[in-house]
């Protein structure tokens, strides 16, 4: 009968530690997720070679890196254009995860 007790008990604190990590992992993808941003804007400036780097769009820092993901369909990137960037706050810049060429403004 003992035994039986113990292992009830013994099966409930491992079950509630379960619950517990997979609430505290839930938490940590909601933090995540809420520190994401999006804003659309001109391309002010460009790095002077490629596309990796730090780019001006309307006055802010964005930083671009080789896992950013850079979408062309309506246009080719270059100063002027349009974009709508998404990604979150890194200090003083804005990291992009993805940009998007929305139009041109000539």
């Amino acid at each position: 009968m003992r035994r039986i007790v113990f292992l009830l008990a013994a099966a409930a604190v491992l079950s509630a530690g379960t619950a517990s990590a997979s609430r505290d992992n839930d938490e940590y993808e909601d933090r995540e997720h809420s520190r994401s941003a999006k804003f659309y804007g001109v391309v002010d400036a460009l790095p002077q070679t490629g596309l990796d780097g730090i780019w001006q769009v309307n006055g802010r820092q964005v930083m671009v890196t080789r896992a950013t993901e850079i979408k062309e369909k309506r246009g080719k990137v270059a100063v002027g254009s349009y974009v709508k960037v998404e990604g979150y706050p890194s200090g003083s810049n804005f990291t992009a995860d993805e940009i998007e060429v929305k139009g041109s403004r000539h």
